[in-house]
């Protein structure tokens, strides 16, 4: 279990590292004040999405290997949604340029989702059958070598970047060759920053879950 707990914080991490090196610098804005609030609430929905990530693995392994029934464990302990995204005032340093501050924003929030994953592990954990200690150290064994291959939430920061950098600049939101679902929410996600030029949502895209937006 505690490898598990750790894969997840290296993941974490290991996808700040990844996705940031690559971030292109944001266009040039009037409103700083906008912009550092768009950048906030995007470290606030990755951080909801590391949090679902890691939820939905652990929800279908415990399934699989335990039933439905120890599976809804997991979602009733999952972390809530957050109800505050942190200012750059917040950091003990000058103020940062918006790249920058994405990356203080996002390691110091995943760093928070990361210890609230922990405890919901724990508890998950507690209260697994008793008698099936050793098919619990085999599920947490092989949820801890996915994590550490797992580069999902790279590519999600990197396309929310692309996203904000759209909304920031008020130009049409980029075009996502990724899943229908995941169009959905980032064209919502990118309505509901203010981006005026985002394209219509498609039908029955859902305003709900872990990616979403979170003020």
């Amino acid at each position: 279990m505690q490898d598990y707990q750790a894969a997840i914080a290296e993941m974490f991490e290991r996808s700040v590292a990844e996705a940031c090196t690559a971030l292109v610098v944001p266009p040039e804005t009037e409103r700083p004040a906008e912009a550092r609030r768009i950048v906030g609430l995007l470290a606030e929905t990755i951080a909801g999405y590391a949090a679902g990530l890691v939820t939905r693995e652990l929800g279908h392994a415990v399934h699989t290997w335990f039933g439905a029934e120890s599976a809804a464990l997991v979602h009733a302990a999952a972390p809530l949604p957050r109800t505050r995204a942190k200012t750059h005032e917040d950091f003990d340093a000058p103020e940062p340029t918006l790249r920058e501050e994405l990356v203080l924003r996002l390691r110091a929030r995943l760093a928070e989702t990361a210890a609230e994953l922990r405890m919901m592990i724990e508890v998950v954990a507690a209260r697994l059958p008793g008698d099936r200690t050793r098919a619990a150290t085999a599920m947490f064994g092989e949820l801890a070598r996915t994590a550490q291959y797992d580069d999902r939430l790279a590519g999600e920061i990197a396309l929310g970047w692309r996203c904000a950098c759209a909304a920031i600049g008020h130009t049409p939101m980029p075009d996502v060759a990724s899943s229908p679902r995941a169009r959905d929410l980032w064209r919502i996600w990118s309505e509901l920053v203010g981006n005026p030029t985002a394209s219509e949502s498609r039908q029955g895209a859902q305003r709900d879950g872990f990616i979403a937006l979170v003020s």
